[in-house]
């Protein structure tokens, strides 16, 4: 489960990297076009090559499209090292037992709400697809999108799954779950 994890989390990390550096470069394109109009009157030979660089064209919708996929391959991780937010207010003062039947509760919530999602995105990847709706710049069909974050809310299902029985395990048989403590 470990090594599913990290690969998503990897997948996902690769897919923000570009994202953010597609988006650098479109913006600075687009700063460098308006600067490079302003002054191409005078400085034609200087400003020849700020009069290249443009704007990525349809980089909203790569962004549109990859976020959800980017999001999605982040969960898995956070789910199999209890990363989602924790009140330990009450719960550090609870005995072991306690703990447990808690973390076992929430572990079978968030597969709930890992299922809930995964069928309802892969309801609209379906729909997506059947509709052949294409976006509206670059004219790609819109449920690749869909369909790249389909692979993470699997991956997140089968992740939260194992998270139930892991929990299941240290309820009946007294085993605590490592967890990687609040960082502030």
């Amino acid at each position: 489960m470990r090594a599913l994890a990290w690969f998503s989390a990897l997948l996902g990390g690769l897919a923000l990297v570009v994202l953010m550096l597609m988006t650098t470069v479109s913006v600075a394109g687009m700063a460098a076009s308006k600067f490079g109009k302003m002054l191409e009157k005078s400085y034609n030979m200087v400003v020849e090559p700020l009069l290249a660089l443009r704007p990525i064209p349809g980089e909203t919708e790569m962004v549109e499209a990859g976020m959800a996929f980017i999001i999605f391959a982040f969960l898995p991780l956070v789910t199999l090292h209890k990363g989602h937010a924790e009140v330990a207010l009450l719960t550090n003062f609870m005995g072991k037992l306690a703990n447990r039947v808690i973390d076992l509760l929430a572990d079978v919530l968030m597969l709930l709400v890992a299922a809930f999602l995964g069928w309802r995105h892969f309801l609209g990847t379906v729909d997506k697809f059947n509709n052949g709706e294409q976006s509206w710049i670059l004219q790609f069909p819109v449920w690749w999108g869909y369909g790249a974050a389909l692979f993470g809310a699997v991956v997140f299902v089968i992740v939260a799954s194992y998270c139930v029985l892991r929990s299941l395990d240290a309820l009946v048989f007294g085993r605590d779950v490592e967890r990687p403590g609040a960082v502030h």
